[in-house]
C-alpha cells in the first residue's frame, strides 16, 4: 500500500524579491530616515518613563539621525532621542541589509544627567503593528522550547481572530534559559505574507500578540520585567530584535530566514562559515589519559571518519560531589597526571578538534576560583529541580569578575589545546538591589555574558563555542550568532533514546535555527535508521554513559565497525545538503505509525537530497513524496543510496507527481540524492 504526501504547497526559488526588499526599505526609510517624533510613522519599540508612554514622550524630545555603511551588505542607522528635563538618552541602533528583506535593532538607555532618572519601566524592544489589506485571520507560528522531552521544539500555531490574543514566553532555572518554554522566534502570517521575528536575549522574555476588531495585530516583545532608575552615567541595553519580511509561501519565507542566519547570524570560526563536525562524545572520567588517547587513535586505525574528540564532564575531581566538580578547571591528577595537553595533542595529530566541557560561572566554596576569590561567592542558590544541591555563581555583570573570567578561561583554552569550548549550566544573577532597580542585575549579567563569549572569541579566533546550557535551553538570536548547539536536549542522555525524537528535533528546529547536531546512540546496536535520523550540519556519536568501556575491547566489540564506517562516510558525502533550503514533505509527528520525510535543496550546487523514514509501527511500505523548488523543465538524475543504479525525472514530474519510495524495513530509512542534469526546457 502506498501513501501520498502532497500537503506542501509548491515553493519557488528562494531569493529575495524586489517587492520584499522595497517593502523593508520603505519601512526603514519611514522610521529611521523619516519624521518619527512628529507622528508621521508608528514607533516600533516602547517604554514607560516617569509614568508616561514613550509614544507621547518621543513626540516632544529632540532626535538625531545618523547612518553609516558597515560593509557591502549592511548599513547602520541610529536614532538618538534626548529628554531635556532629566537627561535620559534613548539610542536605537538599527541594521539594514542589502541582501535580505530584514532589519535588526537594539535599544540603549543612558542617564546623561546629574541625578537618578525617574522610573524606566516596561521596555518593549519590539512594539509593532502589522496590518492586512483584506479581512482574515493572523496566524502566529512558533515552537516549543527545550524541557528535556522528546516533544522538544514541536511546531505550534495559533490563529488570532478579531479581539484574539496570545502570549508566549520563557522561563528557566532560575530564569536564564530563554528557550526552555518556547523558542524566542515566531512567524506572523497574514494574507500571503508574513514577518519572522527573533529575540536576542539570554534571559527571560515575553511576547504578546493582540488583534483588534479590524485588520491589525499588535505584537510586543521584551524582557520579562523592567522597573528601574538609572544612576548618573549608567547605560543599559534591551534585547536585540531581528525581523524579516516575506511574501508568498511560508516554507519559502523560512528558507529566506535560514539563508539570512547562515549569512549574518552564525559562528565563523577562523573567519569561515561553520562547515560541519562529527564528534566522538565521551565522559571525562571513563578513562585515563591513555584510554582517551587510545580512543582517539581507534578511529583512524579503523579508517572511520572522525572530526572532534569530545570530553564531557568528569575530567576534574568528582570526590566532593557534582557542584564542586563542575566548579573546577584543573584536571583530575589520577586520570591525567600530565594534564589534558597530551589528549588534545593526540587529537590534533589525528586531524581532530578537541572539545572540553565547562560550567564557567559555577562556584563552590574552597575549590577552583572560589578558593582564590571567596568574596565572589555571593548568595547561594538552590531549587527543587536540582534536589538538595546548593550553587553559587560568578556574576558576569561585575566587570572585574567578567574580565577575570575572560582571562582565566582564555588561558585554559590555550594551555589545554581546546578547539571547541563546551559551556553548560544555567544563569544565576544576583538579586536586584531594590524595588526601583528591578531587572538591572539580569541586564548586567546578560550583557556581561555576551562580553565573556566575545572576549574568548577575540583571543581565540578559531574557537567554536558549543552552547549546551542543560541541553538546548539557551537558544536565542545572540547565542546562535556566537555558538552552535551540539546537544539539543537532555532527553538524549539515555544510552539508547527514542530515535523518533531526533527526527522530530530536526523538523522542529530546521525552520528556525539551521545549525545544530543530531545525536546517534552507539552504546548498543546501530543501524542506518539511527544514523540517518541524526543527519544535521553536525553529528554526535553518544556512547552509553552508564557503561565504562575499554575503548580497545568492550566498546568496539559491541559495534558493527563496517556499518559505522559506511554510515559516517555517507554522512560526510551528504552533509553539504543540510546547509541548503529545507522543505518538510510530510507534517511533523511523533507517531510511530507514520512516515516522515524532508528535502534539502542546494540551488547553488543544483543538487539536493530527500530523507524518508518509515517508523517502527508504520504499516505502509511505500510513499510518494512531492519535491519542492526544482526547475520544472530540467532533468534530474536521482540516486537511492540503498539501491544500485540511477533514474532520471523532470523537475515538473518530481514536483507534480512526486517520487515513489519503498522502504521494506520497519523501521527503515531512505536517502535519495538528486542532481540537475540539463537546463533544457520540457516541451508542453
Amino acid at each position: 500500500m502506498m501513501i501520498t504526501a502532497s500537503w506542501v504547497q509548491l515553493a519557488v526559488a528562494v531569493e529575495p524579491t524586489a517587492d520584499e526588499m522595497a517593502h523593508v526599505r520603505a519601512w526603514i526609510t519611514e522610521r529611521f530616515d523619516g519624521s518619527l517624533p512628529k507622528g508621521a510613522s508608528e514607533p516600533f519599540f516602547s517604554f514607560i518613563y516617569d509614568g508616561k508612554s514613550s509614544a507621547s514622550l518621543l513626540q516632544n524630545w529632540g532626535v538625531k539621525r545618523e547612518s553609516r555603511q558597515l560593509d557591502k551588505q549592511r548599513v547602520e542607522h541610529t536614532l538618538v532621542f534626548a529628554d531635556p528635563k532629566t537627561g535620559l538618552i534613548v539610542r536605537c541602533v538599527g541594521i539594514e541589509y542589502h541582501d535580505f528583506p530584514a532589519v535588526e535593532w537594539v535599544l540603549f538607555f543612558k542617564n546623561n544627567g546629574s541625578k537618578d532618572t525617574p522610573i524606566l519601566a516596561d521596555v518593549q524592544a519590539l512594539d509593532m503593528r502589522l496590518t492586512r489589506s483584506t479581512p482574515g485571520d493572523f496566524v502566529v507560528y512558533h515552537a516549543k522550547g527545550c524541557a528535556g522531552m522528546f516533544s522538544d521544539y514541536a511546531p505550534l500555531s495559533d490563529t488570532l481572530a478579531p479581539k484574539g490574543s496570545l502570549a508566549i514566553y520563557s522561563h528557566g532555572i532560575p530564569s536564564g534559559l530563554p528557550s526552555q518554554e518556547s523558542l524566542p522566534m515566531f512567524n506572523v502570517e497574514r494574507g500571503g505574507q508574513g514577518t519572522i521575528v527573533a529575540i536576542g536575549w539570554t534571559g527571560p522574555w515575553k511576547a504578546d500578540f493582540s488583534r483588534n476588531e479590524q485588520n491589525a495585530l499588535q505584537m510586543r516583545a521584551g524582557m520579562d520585567r523592567t522597573h528601574l532608575v538609572l544612576h548618573p552615567g549608567e547605560e543599559i541595553r534591551s534585547p536585540r530584535v531581528l525581523t524579516m519580511y516575506w511574501k508568498g509561501d511560508r516554507n519559502r519565507g523560512h528558507n529566506l530566514w535560514r539563508r539570512l542566519l547562515f549569512a549574518h547570524y552564525s559562528p565563523r570560526p577562523g573567519g569561515k562559515p561553520f562547515a560541519g563536525l562529527i564528534c566522538d562524545a565521551n565522559w571525562g572520567s571513563w578513562m585515563s589519559d591513555r584510554g582517551h588517547i587510545a580512543e582517539i587513535n581507534a578511529w583512524g586505525d579503523r579508517g572511520i571518519p572522525m572530526e572532534c574528540y569530545w570530553m564531557d564532564a568528569g575530567w576534574t575531581d568528582m570526590s566532593r560531589g557534582w557542584a564542586a566538580h563542575q566548579s573546577q578547571q584543573t584536571p583530575n591528577k589520577t586520570l591525567f597526571p600530565d594534564g589534558l595537553r597530551p589528549v588534545s595533542d593526540a587529537a590534533h595529530r589525528r586531524g581532530m578538534k578537541f572539545l572540553l566541557w565547562f560550567v564557567p560561572q559555577s562556584l563552590f566554596p574552597g575549590v577552583g576560583i572560589a578558593a582564590e576569590h571567596s568574596q565572589w561567592l555571593g548568595e547561594p542558590f538552590s531549587c527543587k529541580e536540582y534536589g538538595t544541591q546548593v550553587f553559587y555563581s560568578l556574576d558576569h555583570g561585575d566587570t572585574e569578575v567578567n574580565q577575570f573570567m575572560i582571562d582565566r578561561f582564555s588561558k585554559i583554552i590555550g594551555e589545554y589545546g581546546i578547539d571547541v569550548f563546551r559551556q553548560d549550566g544555567t544563569s544565576i544573577w544576583p538579586k536586584d538591589p531594590g524595588s526601583d532597580r528591578v531587572g538591572i542585575s539580569q541586564i548586567r549579567f546578560t550583557t556581561g555574558f555576551y562580553a565573556f563569549w566575545d572576549g574568548l572569541l577575540k583571543k581565540h579566533p578559531h574557537l567554536l563555542i558549543d552552547n549546551c546550557a542543560c541541553g538546548g535551553r539557551k537558544l536565542d538570536l545572540e547565542t546562535i550568532s556566537r555558538s552552535i548547539a551540539l546537544w539539543r536536549s537532555d532527553s538524549q542522555a539515555a544510552g539508547n533514546f527514542n530515535t523518533i525524537s531526533n527526527q522530530a528535533f530536526n523538523q522542529g528546529l530546521f525552520p528556525w535555527i539551521p545549525l545544530s547536531a543530531g545525536v546517534v546512540p552507539v552504546g548498543g546496536p546501530i543501524d542506518a535508521y539511527k544514523f540517518r535520523s541524526a543527519y544535521c550540519p553536525a553529528m554526535v556519536l553518544h556512547w552509553n554513559m552508564g557503561k565504562v568501556a575499554d575503548p580497545n575491547k568492550q566498546r568496539w566489540s559491541q559495534v558493527d565497525v563496517e556499518l559505522m564506517r559506511r554510515m559516517l562516510k555517507e554522512y560526510v558525502a551528504v552533509r553539504p545538503y543540510t546547509f541548503g533550503d529545507y522543505y518538510p514533505l510530510v507534517p511533523y509527528s511523533l507517531d510511530p505509525k507514520v512516515w516522515t520525510a524532508w528535502q534539502f535543496d542546494r540551488t547553488d550546487l543544483c543538487q539536493g537530497m530527500v530523507q524518508a523514514f518509515r517508523r517502527a509501527d508504520c504499516p505502509f511500505e511505500k510513499a510518494r513524496l512531492k519535491l519542492q523548488s526544482l526547475d520544472p523543465g530540467a532533468v534530474y538524475t536521482l540516486t537511492n543510496l540503498d539501491v544500485a543504479g540511477t533514474t532520471e525525472m523532470r523537475g515538473r514530474e518530481l514536483m507534480d507527481k512526486g517520487i515513489s519510495i519503498t522502504i521494506n524495513n520497519q523501521p527503515g530509512s531512505a536517502v535519495i540524492v538528486y542532481k540537475k542534469k540539463t537546463d533544457t526546457m520540457a516541451k508542453q
